[in-house]
């Protein structure tokens, strides 16, 4: 065979193979069209992108649901009917089950819902917190103040507040519904004097996070010398199965603002507090503690992990110098990958992520969208895209493909 032929066709190999190598590690994914155009799509962190499509026309009020991972086709095609307008995606990190609910606060003590497993099931009802609530005490669940709605592996949990003005407290109560059989228990988190709370000695009961059939609510404690948390860990029916005292990674933190951050209650009821110390988390059978330091005249958010009684420092990153009038608002939603944040400063918004495995912090501006696109946090490429990380990759979508007629389309990267 003539030598110059053979380079030739080496070439042509050696490019062929490139090419291959590329579109290997990228490829399109097709969702065929629906009867009505995909206008949104929320994303279920692990499982893939949820595309929602419905009758622009509002004829029926039924939306249909397509999940996209990166397989070539849809995974599969579930739909449900909201009561009214409005709806609440409630999701977390290694929970199975996401919620769409159609009211956030009880009506007539009723939460109605709709809930998705992750085989693709729907089930629609209605479950009743009055009769759980009533057996802790002169409690009327309609007038409790909502503070959070969180989904974990083994229930939904309500959280709320209420306001004894005659005894000058706050008691905070927990509610958790079980997904399988839709039971209800409820428990006392504890009470807290309005005076330890304006003297900023103790604050008001939080929840920290879930591991299994673990669900974790914590309180803040300070005595000006030393800073703690005392934590309940329940099971999902309601029974104590830990009651500890943590203590702080010191008492050198700046004051900030907590706000609700992520597919959660505290996100769309808007609610925020003060928090003058660290904040608490537990995610893993793990406990975190994440705060903001001055160091070196720069304002640096730090991420420790409690290992066998003490703290040891994970991660960091510079915080946004400007600091407005609102201080440091700090948002946080627990991810395999590490912690994510939205931090709101004077001069900028923004989410981070602080990651287990110590590397570098990932910043990408604040959207409404980022809220349900909880991957946006980690991703650093293709910041103006949807972003969903599986197992064997990364899917991309850009949300101008939303509203149109016809197909629309992904592109999956693999690793």
């Amino acid at each position: 065979m003539n030598t110059q032929i053979t380079k030739n066709m080496k070439k042509l190999l050696l490019i062929g193979a490139v090419f291959v190598g590329l579109t290997a590690n990228s490829q399109t994914v097709t969702i065929e069209k629906t009867e009505y155009p995909y206008y949104d799509i929320f994303e279920w962190k692990g499982m893939g992108g949820i595309l929602l499509s419905k009758d622009p026309a509002g004829n029926s009020k039924q939306i249909n649901m397509t999940l996209v991972g990166s397989q070539p086709t849809s995974i599969w095609d579930q739909k449900f009917t909201p009561r009214n307008e409005d709806y609440y995606f409630i999701s977390s990190e290694n929970a199975r089950y996401v919620y769409f609910l159609h009211n956030l606060n009880p009506e007539l003590g009723k939460i109605y819902f709709a809930q998705l497993n992750s085989a693709g099931n729907v089930k629609a009802t209605s479950v009743s917190l009055s009769s759980a609530i009533k057996k802790l005490g002169d409690y009327n669940v309609d007038e409790l103040e909502l503070r959070n709605v969180v989904v974990t592996d083994k229930a939904l949990v309500h959280q709320f507040r209420y306001h004894n003005k005659k005894e000058k407290s706050y008691t905070e109560i927990a509610t958790f519904i079980t997904h399988h059989n839709m039971l209800v228990y409820a428990v006392e988190l504890g009470t807290i004097s309005e005076e330890l709370l304006k003297l900023e000695k103790a604050s008001h009961w939080r929840y920290i996070g879930f591991d299994g059939d673990k669900i974790a609510f914590a309180s803040h404690e300070s005595d000006n010398k030393a800073a703690s948390w005392a934590v309940n860990i329940y099971s999902s029916k309601g029974e104590l199965l830990e009651g500890k005292t943590v203590k702080s990674p010191g008492n050198k933190f700046m004051g900030i603002t907590n706000i609700g951050f992520g597919t959660t209650g505290a996100y769309h009821l808007n609610n925020n507090e003060d928090a003058n110390q660290a904040l608490l988390t537990f995610h893993d059978n793990t406990f975190y503690a994440s705060g903001v330091m001055n160091d070196n005249n720069q304002s640096v958010l730090h991420l420790f992990e409690l290992k066998e009684g003490e703290w040891h420092e994970l991660n960091k990153t510079v915080v946004e110098t400007v600091i407005g009038k609102k201080g440091i608002q700090l948002g946080i939603y627990p991810l395999n990958e590490g912690l994510g944040y939205h931090l709101v400063t004077g001069g900028s918004n923004t989410t981070t992520v602080l990651k287990f495995d110590q590397s570098a912090a990932v910043v990408n501006p604040f959207t409404e969208k980022t809220v349900y696109n909880p991957s946006r946090i980690l991703v650093a490429e293709n910041k103006t895209l949807f972003a969903v990380t599986l197992p064997d990759g990364i899917l991309f979508f850009n949300l101008d493909e939303l509203k149109k007629d016809g197909s629309v389309e992904f592109e999956f990267k693999a690793k």
